[in-house]
């Protein structure tokens, strides 16, 4: 796993290791694969549990998010991508919940949209209006998981908050698998209908 990787190689490094982690999880997921930054998000809360850190990792996680989709964006721009690719990539989206910007804010809950950066470049969505949808998305959802982390950690012991945490960890990711999963399929059932 990427993350293991990434986690592996800083923790050499303190605490700024880890914070440097972060943003390059969060960089990498938004520019090539998905890497599990819930995972890394909540561990990284785990180590330090307060307000304050709580809300330090949100920013960088948000810088990253902002940098790796920024990047990925002016990349697609500037290269020439095969018209072929493009119409695959825009055929895709119409097949969507939406088709424009507010699917960026959706992503975030139901992963369906992989290197948003160059979707946005391809539907000459504009800018500012997608970084919002995505960084206000993604602002929510990880404000939500920091918020219960916490939580657990006002209402239990620290050895039951930890437990916890990593059981939220799983369930998150499983949630996040199981409804873009579900809505993969509902997509081939639609495109089914319309090219039987």
């Amino acid at each position: 796993m990427i993350s293991e990787a990434i986690i592996n190689f800083f923790e050499n490094f303190g605490m700024t290791g880890f914070i440097a982690a972060l943003y390059i999880i969060f960089l990498v997921d938004s520019m090539f694969f998905p890497s599990l930054p819930e995972l890394f998000f909540l561990v990284s809360f785990l180590l330090k549990p307060s307000f304050l850190w709580g809300l330090f990792l949100l920013i960088i996680a948000l810088f990253g998010i902002f940098c790796g989709n920024t990047i990925l964006y002016i990349m697609a721009k500037k290269a020439r991508i095969p018209r072929f690719i493009e119409d695959i990539m825009k055929r895709y989206t119409d097949f969507l919940v939406l088709s424009d910007e507010r699917i960026l804010f959706l992503n975030n809950i139901i992963p369906v949209l992989p290197y948003s950066g160059a979707f946005m470049a391809v539907n000459k969505w504009d800018y500012k209006k997608a970084m919002a949808y995505l960084e206000s998305g993604a602002m929510i959802k990880f404000s939500i998981l920091l918020l219960l982390s916490n939580t657990f950690y006002i209402v239990f012991k620290e050895g039951i908050a930890k437990k916890a945490t990593i059981i939220l960890i799983f369930v998150t990711i499983a949630l996040s698998f199981l409804l873009s999963y579900f809505r993969k399929r509902k997509m081939e059932f639609k495109r089914k209908q319309i090219h039987p």
